[in-house]
C-alpha cells in the first residue's frame, strides 16, 4: 500500500503533536524548578512584604539576593517532608525569621494593588473584600494589561480576605511550595511566593465581563 505525500504530512504533523504535548505540558515545570534553583543557589532579587490580618502593610524588604526555606531547627521531617510553618529568609548577611502572618515575596513584576492604594483610600475590614474590589482595579489597570484580554490577573488577600496583591502575567502557573502554607506561582519567568494567603485567578476575558 502507498501512502501519498499529503498522508504523509499528516502523519508527520500527528508524530509532532505526540512528541510535543508531553514537552509544552512541562515547561511550567521546568519554568518552576529553574526558578527554584535559581534561588536555592544564588537568590532571587526579591520584594518580600508581609500583612496583618485586615491586609495593612507591616514591613518591607528589598533585595538584590533572597533565599526563602523553611526553619530546618523548627521543622521535624514526616514523609520526608518538613512540616514547621517557620520560613527563614536569607538576603545578604542578614536573616529574618517569619512565622503567622500573610507575607507576599515576587521579582521582576509589579504589584498593582500597591499602585492602586497609593492612587485610591486605603482598602479597609469594613469596605466589601470582593468583587467591586477586584473589578476596580481591572477598570484601572485594564489599558496596561492590553486591550487583547489575553493573560491572567492573580489577586491575592490576606488571611481575613482583604486584596493585597495583584499581579498580570501572559502565562501565569501555579505550583506547589516546600513550604508549609505556601504556594509558588511564575508569572512570565518570575516568581511569586505567597505564604498564609488566600489567592484567586481570573482570565483577562473573564474581568472585562465581571466589570460591565
Amino acid at each position: 500500500m502507498k501512502i501519498n505525500s499529503k498522508s504523509k504530512k499528516l502523519i508527520a504533523i500527528s508524530a509532532l503533536c505526540l512528541v510535543l504535548i508531553p514537552v509544552l505540558s512541562g515547561c511550567a515545570f521546568f519554568e518552576n524548578a529553574e526558578i527554584e534553583i535559581k534561588q536555592s543557589t544564588v537568590g532571587l532579587p526579591l520584594q518580600i512584604s508581609t500583612y496583618d490580618f485586615n491586609g495593612q502593610k507591616i514591613d518591607e524588604i528589598k533585595t538584590s539576593k533572597a533565599k526563602i526555606h523553611t526553619d530546618r531547627k523548627m521543622s521535624e521531617k514526616s514523609d520526608g517532608k518538613e512540616n514547621s510553618s517557620v520560613i527563614d529568609i536569607d538576603y545578604g548577611s542578614n536573616r529574618t525569621i517569619h512565622v503567622g502572618s500573610t507575607l507576599i515575596a515576587y521579582e521582576g513584576i509589579k504589584n498593582y494593588a500597591d499602585v492602586y492604594n497609593h492612587e485610591h483610600i486605603k482598602v479597609n475590614a469594613t469596605q466589601d473584600k470582593s468583587v467591586p474590589i477586584v473589578t476596580d482595579i481591572y477598570k484601572d489597570f485594564q489599558n496596561t494589561w492590553g486591550k487583547g484580554y489575553n493573560g491572567t490577573v492573580v489577586f491575592v488577600k490576606s488571611q481575613s480576605g482583604i486584596p493585597i496583591g495583584t499581579f498580570y502575567g501572559k502565562n501565569v502557573s501555579v505550583h506547589k511550595s516546600k513550604i508549609k502554607n505556601a504556594t509558588n506561582f511564575v508569572v512570565d519567568d518570575h516568581r511569586l511566593f505567597c505564604y498564609r494567603c488566600e489567592y484567586t485567578t481570573y482570565s483577562l476575558s473573564a474581568l472585562k465581563k465581571m466589570s460591565r
